[in-house]
């Protein structure tokens, strides 16, 4: 039953429209490989010839060409498609720790998650939405607390509908993509120290505008509230985007936020181009208010963002730079806050500074079956706060699908990480603010899956 109610909700999301954790929580993105855009290619409905009624015009009917079929079927504007997603993970952590606190490498084979997608797509009208299902591995276990039964997690990641203006022009209404710089900063599965911090591949509730151009693009929109929390054990963390929330009762300073009226837009200028892709220099703001629950008073976050991307070769390029400012009005400590996203929450820096660079390259493979793309990439945040120690990442992966249909999808990739709250035992919690104990950390991951 766990698995039906939650599907029936997510059927009726498009309609309408992401208990804690254990240590080392990883973030996923939606598929890197076939990202869901809400500016899908127009498709141009057919038109039959013409005839006029002669008993109405007291004329001769004008003939058919004879090329054509006396009653030409008519051509149907608009697609619905319907899919689902199963994936497998196999986890290896070098540096994870036992019941008593010893150091150890562990290594988890299990189920990841259940996926339902539904896109649709016409001249003048477009939609989609997916709906996510966790549970029943070795992050959602019974020694913390949950039942271990698949589905006892779910949430949405995105649900939105939208019109589009002309071929140039659209607008989007729902759960939907907050335009900060690239939907996807990076390839990793994990994405990068953007998603960490809450500013990459959030979704959204609003209303957005985007226009594209040869030469210049431009997206904005409003978002009046975060994703919804749906089914989980957290306080307000059973959410697929990286929010801003009430935080858990294990976090040290714990705060207790909301984030509103969230107003966010990127420019994207074309600076050169070639027949594989564009050199695209993109700049990102983003302002919104930050409610406290205990003190009943207004905060606010401000960001932006600065970032180039080459995809004129086969060598994929990315470098981008983030600054963050959030002012929360915190009944406590103001230099940290919570944020959560898949049932567990945890403390990041409220000021920092990121910066973030990525090499991608695909492999020819001849007559092997899969293709293949590597990827390494770097980041670091610079916290402001006196003592806060900095968070690094580097990532190197490769993404493979199968050639003959790409439902075949599998992520591989070795991290190696200091006080990132994805890579090692003891860093979740506060590595994103103060650090963890400020040690490199190494962690792989397979993450196998079929989309149907």
């Amino acid at each position: 039953m766990l698995m039906v109610v939650p599907a029936l909700v997510f059927a009726s999301a498009l309609q309408a429209q992401p208990a804690a954790a254990p240590p080392a929580m990883p973030v996923e993105p939606a598929i890197p490989a076939t990202p869901v855009d809400p500016v899908a290619s127009q498709s141009q409905a057919g038109a039959g010839p013409v005839t006029q009624d002669a008993s109405s015009k007291g004329e001769a009917a004008v003939p058919l060409p004879p090329s054509l079929p006396d009653n030409p079927a008519l051509q149907k504007d608009g697609h619905l498609k319907l899919g689902v997603g199963i994936r497998g993970r196999v986890d290896v952590r070098f540096n994870d720790a036992g019941s008593s606190g010893q150091r150890r490498t562990s290594t988890h084979l299990s189920f990841d998650t259940v996926i339902l997608k539904l896109d649709y797509d016409s001249s003048t009208f477009f939609g989609a939405a997916e709906y996510r299902f966790y549970g029943g591995n070795f992050i959602y276990s019974r020694k913390n607390g949950y039942e271990g039964i698949p589905g006892e997690i779910n949430f949405p990641a995105y649900a939105y509908i939208g019109a589009k203006l002309s071929a140039s022009d659209k607008v989007t209404v729902g759960l939907q993509p907050v335009p900060f710089d690239d939907r996807y900063w990076g390839s990793s599965w994990y994405n990068s120290m953007g998603f960490v911090y809450g500013l990459e591949e959030v979704y959204d509730v609003g209303i957005s505008y985007a226009h594209t151009g040869d030469k210049v693009s431009v997206a904005a929109g409003l978002f009046p509230t975060t994703g919804p929390a749906v089914m989980g054990q957290s306080r307000d963390s059973a959410r697929y985007s990286v929010n801003i929330v009430r935080g858990d009762s294990y976090l040290p300073d714990t705060s207790s936020n909301a984030e509103r009226n969230i107003v966010a837009g990127r420019i994207q200028y074309a600076v050169a181009s070639s027949d594989r892709g564009k050199l695209t220099l993109t700049g990102s703001a983003w302002l919104s208010d930050v409610h406290n629950f205990d003190t009943n008073r207004e905060g606010s976050r401000r960001a932006y963002a600065l970032g180039l991307t080459d995809e004129t070769t086969p060598l994929r390029k990315k470098l981008l730079v983030a600054r963050q400012v959030i002012n929360p009005a915190n009944a406590g400590r103001s230099d940290l806050i919570a944020v959560g996203d898949y049932d567990s929450s945890y403390n990041i820096a409220a000021k920092s500074t990121m910066v973030f660079g990525e090499l991608s390259h695909p492999i020819e493979t001849g007559r092997f079956p899969l293709k293949v793309n590597l990827y390494g990439s770097y980041a670091r945040v610079f916290k402001d706060a006196a003592g806060f120690a900095d968070t690094q990442r580097f990532n190197l992966g490769a993404f493979w699908t199968d050639k003959a249909t790409g439902r075949i999808r599998v992520w591989t990739e070795a991290l190696v990480g200091r006080n990132d709250p994805y890579v090692g035992a003891g860093q979740f919690i506060s590595g994103g603010a103060q650090g963890g104990d400020n040690r490199w950390k190494a962690s792989a991951l397979v993450m196998a899956g079929y989309y149907f």
